[in-house]
């Protein structure tokens, strides 16, 4: 790009001694369409450093520009709308061929909207919200399949998100990465304020399962939000009892909360759905047998205090395993504790043929041999290391 032309947009000078912008744009039609490096216009150029009034005036002159991309297929309205010049999204708006502008998009599939969205322009926002009326056509995803409610909802950027559900009334979205919703962003991200809202706006969002097979319960009960898996829970119960995971390895929101070690969560889950502790995994494990694989030997006393404990921990898994085998086989403490459960005294075979008892033994045994010859070991190597 000549020189005098990069200086005059930057600065927006349509005039600067001997040179004469609008004279150089009337003599040469293909002056307009110099570009830089980037295959930025001038319109480009004055839109990154927001010179508004220069824009106004080179887009009389040349109007053709107002639809013109860079080697990113990005128009002047994207690189103004992402760096949050305001002042020149409205003077790109005023212009007629505005309603074409607006849905154009990137090399990524990004629109000026998602640009605003993802940079954090409310203002920009909503000036390009009032154009886009149409949900089904005007909030498209982009090539990673982010629309710009995903993206406000994954950001946690509530009034933007606002902004666009005032506009989609319907009850309609699109699937975002690996299948999951605005809702499913907002609770992985651990952002309830957009939760909720997006929950009130289609409150059978938290339904819908990602590629994983989790909905959004699901991630809720992981990330603890407990305000969010009550109002679920309050509007559908049966959301309880929803498997998370694949036909042939699933969990449940109950089985989550003992992985996680949450007990706030576990009295949330029985306080809606009293019976949600009876249910098993695909590998017919309860949540007993899930809190210990996840190393909550210390949880154990949670599912005391809740009065269910007899009845989980002698249940056998699909390989004869049951809790009582796996706090055996856990932690040096466990034994003793093993020993004294009245539980313990029932011969419980697993598929080795294995009782609690066997398993916390033959770990003791293990334990007093073994541990002698580590610390010879560690004796003579030190030795060694004094030679």
């Amino acid at each position: 790009m000549d020189p005098r032309m990069y200086i005059a947009a930057r600065e927006g000078s349509m005039e600067d001694g001997d040179f004469s912008l609008v004279d150089h744009l009337k003599r040469e039609d293909e002056n307009g369409y110099q570009v830089t490096p980037k295959g930025n216009t001038i319109l480009h150029v004055a839109a990154h450093f927001g010179q508004r009034g220069f824009v106004g005036e080179v887009l009389k002159i040349t109007p053709t520009l107002l639809c013109y991309k860079n080697k990113k297929n990005e128009t002047a309205l994207h690189i103004a709308a992402n760096l949050g010049q305001s002042e020149v999204v409205s003077e790109l708006l005023s212009i007629e061929g505005k309603e074409t502008l607006v849905r154009m998009m990137d090399d990524i599939g990004d629109t000026a909207l998602h640009k605003a969205v993802r940079s954090g322009h409310i203002d920009i926002v909503r000036m390009l919200v009032k154009l886009l009326l149409d949900p089904e056509h005007d909030f498209p995803a982009n090539k990673a399949g982010e629309t710009p409610l995903y993206l406000a909802a994954e950001s946690g950027f509530h009034d933007a998100l606002i902004e666009i559900l005032n506009v989609c009334k319907e009850l309609t979205y699109v699937a975002g990465p690996s299948n999951r919703t605005p809702l499913h962003a907002a609770v992985i991200q651990e952002h309830t304020e957009c939760a909720r809202s997006l929950w009130q706006w289609n409150k059978p969002l938290c339904e819908e399962s990602d590629k994983w097979g989790w909905n959004s319960l699901h991630y809720a009960v992981k990330q603890g939000l407990k305000e969010i898996v009550s109002d679920m829970l309050g509007w559908k119960k049966s959301l309880a009892y929803l498997p998370a995971g694949s036909e042939n390895d699933w969990t449940t929101a109950f089985h989550i909360a003992a992985s996680e070690g949450d007990a706030l969560m576990i009295y949330e889950l029985l306080n809606h759905c009293p019976d949600c502790w009876e249910m098993l995994n695909s590998n017919g494990q309860n949540a007993l047998h899930v809190a210990l694989l996840n190393g909550h030997e210390m949880f154990v006393s949670v599912f005391y205090g809740s009065g269910i404990f007899n009845s989980l921990v002698d249940e056998a898994d699909n390989e004869g395993n049951t809790p009582l085998h796996l706090l055996a086989a856990s932690g040096d403490h466990v034994p003793q504790m093993i020993l004294d459960h009245p539980r313990a005294k029932k011969m419980s075979f697993n598929k080795q043929n294995q009782t609690p008892l066997d398993i916390a033994l033959s770990r003791t045994w293990t334990i007093k041999k073994v541990l002698p010859l580590v610390r010879d070991g560690l004796d003579r190597f030190s030795l060694r290391s004094l030679d």
